[in-house]
């Protein structure tokens, strides 16, 4: 299909084609990727004009659960909206196909809609056309939500009618207008069609759930119900409601499948936790865990605050961006310099995931004075890294959440070995005196199995449910077929615990016996040939000698290496030596020198920033990308105690610091606004005249007065420096970066350029973005 859309877009297929319109799958032929087009019927200018003012204010929207719109145009009064293309199939599909969907799953993606629809109501945005055929699931089971702000411009502007009756609120179908609650009841009327396989239908012939032929346990009706009440106000007053709701039957459900009594198992588990929680260093790594976790990446704003809880630790940092220029990660994308090119280019749930992996690696790794400890973590780490040779997965994200899940398959048995040794000793000695497995064997030294105690720590530490469902320990001989993306990882994760095992507790010579269980084990459901499971040791142990040089990890000397090397009959070459790493674990189990070796200069750190700016600049980006890729440069090159960028406010005559980075940054910048009209200040001063100031001594005689009051009440900083952004010889906006310490620091020429380089660059994307 030769056709070029909107002179950029090469169209590859159709995709489908409905009352509104046809979709296209097309070729972006400038950055290359794949998009998805939406060609909206021809409408006089009036009405396209509206479509296409709703479809940017929709553009705005930026969340993991929501497909992003790229780009949109009008050609001879046709409308073409485009959408970053998303791997995967309808959920309309999806029903279509499997006729049901188990509850856990539906409530699954339903939670992920509603992630995506309490993102835009904050945002003022509603939809109004929820429906299957509207939400792509992703191959890893993520829910995306599509077409928003779009249903209402059509319906306003065209004679078409835009919204699925089915769906439809009755206020919508009544009076035609809609709220934030219609989106709620569209969202239970789905459920209920996922979890009976049948259309919701109101009025005298309707029926209660449970009264369909498949039937949905009394909570779960009692919620679709609710959400589906004819009366708004009768509904979820929030898509976040609803949402904390599913989340607490989907944690009684959890509950309810495990061996002992919730009472029970909740009962021992806060006995253990408080255990752990008395020791002197778990509470500081859960804090930064829990965190990450209970960041929602629902705005800009949002992916901001992780990167200012990884920039504050210099270490994980360091780690981090290592990794993510490693091969595992280098097909995604290229050099990565910045956290929030990285968050840019892999995702927010991505770079969380590697985030919270390397803390918990870090911290059990001090942890490990003994080498049987130190090989708990080696052999943690590379059950994740097999996970990931195993995976089917595409993108980043699904490869990092394989690795997770199978890192922290065995968190309760790591962290058993770390705070109850003794415990841990016993359950051994049961597993040998009676034949029992692990978690038997815990379950009766500490009431509670390995696996629930894992689980149990990953729900306090505020995990998302995929990865709650992906750390799930599968019992029994066989593995039966997944019935979504959900499962699967779960078989991949638990596939990969089961291998690294037999590699390390098997005898070599019985090495075919061993691989046939695992086959047998996942026959039908995975590929478990012996190939398959080789390739995947020899790959990781090469994967685990590069992970591990960047991460300072010593495995020279692990018997659970030796021993896979001895059982694959032969030595995959270590491109690590015991003390030949520049990066060594010491007898005590700490890096040494990697954190003084990834002091970089100064330079260097400012031109890598600036090549992470100019690399996403050349291509399709989001304005707030690119400011934050400026200001974490500026942050880490220097060493600041604070850095933020002012926006110019028009609307109250004011500029007003948006997000930066920093200690307390989120109580300071409130503080860091000040009003347009001219004072004989420095800040007025800047902007006025377009001058890049340095401030050495906020105290010095011939400056003090300078300084407006409102900054000493703000921050105690002594030194600052501020960079205006001017476009056309008006300031919209303002960095601004300070020192605790007078006279601090002596900026040379060199830096000064690369500075005032990140800050023009910065302006041009202002440019490029506000006019177009």
């Amino acid at each position: 299909m030769a056709v070029k859309l909107l002179g950029r877009y090469d169209v590859v297929d159709e995709l489908g084609r409905g009352v509104r319109g046809t979709v296209y799958l097309a070729k972006d032929t400038r950055l290359g990727k794949q998009v998805a087009i939406k060609k909206i019927g021809a409408g006089t200018t009036v009405q396209n004009e509206a479509i296409l003012r709703e479809a940017r204010a929709a553009s705005n929207l930026h969340h993991p659960n929501i497909v992003s719109l790229s780009d949109l145009g009008s050609v001879e009064g046709i409308v073409y909206l485009v959408y970053n293309f998303a791997e995967g199939e309808l959920l309309a599909q999806m029903i279509r196909r499997a006729g049901t969907i188990p509850a856990a799953n539906a409530v699954q993606i339903v939670a992920d809609v509603l992630e995506a629809l309490a993102s835009a109501h904050a945002q003022g945005i509603v939809h109004l056309d929820i429906k299957p055929s509207n939400v792509m699931i992703s191959p890893s089971g993520h829910a995306s939500v599509m077409d928003f702000g779009i249903a209402s411009a059509i319906a306003n502007s065209t004679n078409v009618v835009a919204r699925s009756a089915l769906y439809m609120a009755p206020e919508i179908s009544s009076t035609g207008g809609g709220e934030l609650r219609s989106d709620i009841y569209s969202v239970g009327i789905m459920l209920h069609e996922m979890v009976t396989g049948l259309p919701f239908l109101e009025g005298v012939n309707s029926v209660a759930p449970s009264e369909s032929k498949v039937k949905p346990d009394g909570r779960l009706e009692k919620i679709i119900l609710k959400a589906t009440a004819q009366k708004a106000a009768n509904r979820f007053t929030s898509a976040l409601e609803m949402r904390q709701t599913l989340q607490e039957y989907l944690d009684a459900a959890s509950d309810a499948a495990s061996g002992a009594s919730d009472a029970d198992v909740a009962s021992t588990l806060r006995f253990l936790l408080r255990r752990i929680r008395n020791k002197s260093d778990f509470p500081a790594m859960s804090g930064i865990i829990n965190e990450i976790n209970q960041i929602v990446a629902s705005e800009t704003e949002e992916t901001n605050k992780l990167a200012q809880i990884i920039l504050q630790d210099f270490s994980l940092t360091n780690k981090l961006l290592k990794l993510v220029n490693t091969v595992s990660y280098s097909q995604f994308g290229g050099k990565i310099n910045t956290i929030s090119k990285a968050v840019s280019i892999l995702g927010f749930e991505t770079v969380r995931n590697i985030a919270m992996s390397l803390i918990l690696l870090d911290f059990l790794q001090n942890k490990s004075q003994a080498q049987e400890m130190k090989d708990v973590v080696i052999s943690s780490f590379f059950s994740g890294i097999v996970a990931v040779q195993l995976s089917e997965g595409k993108s980043a994200q699904e490869i990092e959440e394989a690795m997770i899940c199978a890192m922290f398959l065995n968190l309760g048995r790591m962290l058993t070995k770390f705070y109850f040794f003794d415990e841990s000793e016993e359950i051994v000695r049961i597993m040998e005196s009676k034949g029992l497995d692990e978690n038997q064997a815990a379950s009766e030294v500490l009431g509670i199995s390995y696996n629930e105690l894992g689980i149990g720590i990953a729900k306090s530490w505020n995990f998302p449910a995929s990865l709650i469902g992906g750390m799930q320990k599968i019992a029994g001989d066989k593995i039966l077929e997944p019935e979504d993306n959900f499962s699967r990882l779960n078989v991949t994760v638990n596939m990969a615990n089961d291998l690294c095992s037999i590699t390390t507790l098997s005898d070599p010579k019985v090495k075919e016996e061993a691989l046939d269980r695992i086959k047998t084990r996942y026959a039908g459901v995975a590929d478990a040939s012996g190939e398959i499971l080789s390739s995947a040791l020899e790959n990781g142990l090469q994967d685990l000698s590069q992970r591990s040089k960047v991460l300072g990890l010593d495995t020279s000397k692990s018997p659970m290496v030796k021993k896979i090397h001895v059982w694959l009959a032969h030595v995959v070459e270590q491109k690590q030596s015991g003390s030949g790493s520049k990066a060594n674990l010491d007898d005590e189990g700490s890096l040494q020198g990697a954190d003084a070796e990834d002091k970089l200069d100064t330079g260097v750190l400012l031109r890598d920033g600036l090549q992470d700016v100019t690399n996403t600049m050349s291509g399709e980006y989001k304005l707030n990308d690119v400011l934050q890729m400026v200001l974490e440069t500026i942050y880490r090159a220097f060493g600041f105690k604070h850095v933020m960028i002012f926006s110019r406010d028009v609307k109250n005559n004011k500029m007003v610091a948006r997000f930066g980075f920093g200690e307390n940054i989120a109580a300071i910048l409130p503080g860091f606004q000040f009003s347009l009209n001219f004072e004989a200040d420095v800040f007025h001063l800047a902007i006025a005249k377009g001058l890049d100031v340095v401030i050495e001594d906020v105290g010095a005689a011939n400056i003090a007065n300078k300084i407006p009051a409102w900054h000493g009440k703000s921050v105690e900083s002594r030194y600052f420096l501020l960079l205006p952004m001017l476009v056309n010889s008006t300031a919209v906006g303002l960095i601004y970066a300070d020192m605790l310490e007078a006279k601090k620091l002596q900026i040379d020429p060199a830096e000064m350029a690369l500075l005032r380089e990140l800050r023009n660059q910065a302006v041009l994307a202002i440019k490029q973005k506000t006019q177009g």
